[in-house]
């Protein structure tokens, strides 16, 4: 299984129309407020990473799509910005580079083990400069519930159907449209696989198709603040969204950590 379905056409949605989101401006500020240099970890075709060099933050990024990178040093060439870019995972990190501020938007468990993102947590700890923050996001399972919910009579038959068709069209004349089903779930090591779909249209015509699979572990509020007490990380915050409030069980499935060294 590929470790990431951010090749290709998918690559190009994503470079395309992944352009915004509210998680830009948070992810910013948490930056400003605990002080650079950065590193943006799983930054992609830039989504955070642009604005944040248009404000004149010192950041760099990491992604493990070699693809994703060259859609983003071209956005960077555009704008006439400069950083560091590196093609890596995250439980592959070593640079020679230590960051006041680490960020990471909507990578964690993506296309990894459990061992490997443990791995990761490490390595991200080993480039922060004393004093640092690491800031992250990831979903719970169930919108929110602490406990699983996927006995096997709850579990949907799988693989799932195929979403509504996203279809969007882009300035060379031709369109992308993108579709997503889950394929399997399993409780026991808690993970999903998660299969993605993309076409390519010209003139009405299918030009190009392509169709992959990835790994998504999931994780518990509990676990994730161990894993990174366990690895070293003193003080760990965990809040409600892009607020800063504590989660409401039941209520609360999209979290974002801060932990301190």
């Amino acid at each position: 299984m590929a470790k990431t379905w951010h090749y290709g056409l998918v690559a190009r949605w994503w470079s395309e129309f992944n352009l915004d989101g509210p998680e830009i401006s948070y992810f910013k500020k948490a930056i400003q407020q605990h002080g650079v240099p950065a590193l943006d970890v799983g930054c992609g075709t830039g989504r955070i990473l642009v604005p944040c060099l248009e404000a004149g933050i010192d950041i760099h990024g990491t992604d493990i799509s070699s693809e994703m990178i060259e859609y983003c040093q071209a956005k960077l060439d555009s704008k006439n910005l400069k950083t560091k870019l590196y093609v890596t995972p995250t439980h592959e990190l070593d640079l020679d580079c230590e960051y006041k501020t680490i960020i990471s938007c909507g990578v964690f468990g993506i296309g990894t083990t459990r061992e490997e993102d443990l791995e990761g947590l490490k390595r991200l700890k080993k480039h922060l400069i004393s004093g640092g923050k690491f800031v992250f996001d990831f979903y719970l399972p169930g919108r929110g519930s602490n406990k699983w919910e996927w006995s096997e009579e709850h579990q949907p038959n799988l693989p799932s159907k195929w979403s509504k068709s996203d279809h969007r069209d882009l300035l060379d004349g031709t369109s992308l449209s993108l579709q997503t089903r889950i394929l399997e779930f399993n409780p026991i090591d808690q993970y999903y696989i998660r299969e993605i779909l993309v076409e390519q249209h010209k003139d009405k015509m299918l030009a190009g198709r392509e169709q992959r699979q990835i790994r998504l572990n999931i994780y518990l509020k509990d676990e994730v603040e161990f894993m990174l007490q366990s690895v070293g990380f003193s003080e760990v915050k965990i809040f409600a969204g892009l607020s800063d409030r504590d989660p409401i069980p039941s209520k609360d499935y999209y979290l974002m950590v801060e932990a301190s060294l």
